[in-house]
């Protein structure tokens, strides 16, 4: 399958800087896999940001398209918002860059990943470790809750603090469910259905195998699990998402919409091209 930028570099920079979206709508892009840049409630926030090459053990690129930009390109970010210690959604090579190129910006992990960061430099004071359900205030009247994340399973270390998570955006009336990477669970659809239908969903949609594993790649929910979710959950907009980055770790999104069609008929849903904008309004 081909992949191509439908905007990149200073077009896709430029977009972003000059997008002030008014209060009660939501501005977002696609920045690939999991990645996802949010303008809402005066904030930018930037989730699972993976804008550097990914290469394997020979020095060959694992990635089926570039970044769009370099993460020091990348000004005006407020917070960054990584879901878990994997290189497709926390990498040092974006994160060094993106703080050196903002100043105040914070960064927000799960509590157990975040010496990753400090360990690398970054100041304690701009890392926030996350905890499952201990809502955050951004600022603003904006909030951030994170929610656990089943990645194949639930894991915690030894105070029970989850690696893995999910984060509920709210803001301006409006919420936003950013999904990190996770399998449905029946504890993930109440966890969620406790603060509310989302408004925008962004779920992975690329699965999980045998093979796959004896690669040692981790799975998600599929096609079939995240049209369940959006049925489950009664959210507004669903995107599906990791589905496209990394070679052999892929799946068809149209198949995602085939099954929104069978088992959320009536419920919208957005297949997003690389560097495209969405505004949305309830």
């Amino acid at each position: 399958m081909q992949y191509k930028w439908y905007r990149a570099g200073a077009a896709l920079l430029g977009d972003i800087t000059r997008t002030e979206p008014p209060a009660g709508e939501l501005a977002f892009w696609y920045l690939g896999q999991m990645g996802m840049l949010v303008k809402a409630g005066g904030l930018t926030l930037c989730f699972d940001p993976v804008l550097n090459d990914l290469c394997s053990p020979d020095g060959a690129t694992r990635r089926n398209y570039p970044p769009p930009f370099s993460g020091g390109e990348l000004t005006g970010v407020d917070y960054v918002v990584c879901s878990h210690n994997h290189a497709d959604h926390l990498n040092l090579e974006t994160l060094l860059p993106l703080y050196r190129a903002n100043e105040g910006v914070r960064f927000i992990v799960p509590a157990p990943e975040a010496g990753a960061l400090t360990g690398a430099g970054i100041p304690a004071d701009a890392v926030i470790g996350a905890k499952a359900h201990q809502t955050l205030s951004l600022g603003g009247g904006v909030t951030l809750t994170p929610i656990p994340a089943a990645h194949e399973g639930y894991v915690t270390d030894a105070q029970g603090n989850h690696r893995n998570l999910g984060y509920l955006l709210a803001a301006d009336g409006m919420r936003f469910y950013h999904a990190g990477d996770t399998v449905l669970t029946a504890r993930l659809l109440e966890d969620v259905k406790r603060y509310g239908p989302p408004d925008v969903a962004c779920l992975p949609v690329n699965g999980a195998d045998l093979e796959r594993r004896s690669r040692n790649i981790v799975g998600n929910m599929d096609c079939r699990d995240a049209a369940i979710f959006a049925a489950q959950t009664g959210a507004d907009l669903t995107i599906p998402l990791h589905y496209d980055m990394v070679m052999g770790n892929g799946e068809e999104p149209l198949v995602f919409a085939s099954y929104m069609q069978r088992c959320a008929p009536g419920q919208k849903f957005h297949i997003m091209q690389l560097g495209e904008r969405f505004l949305y309004r309830k």
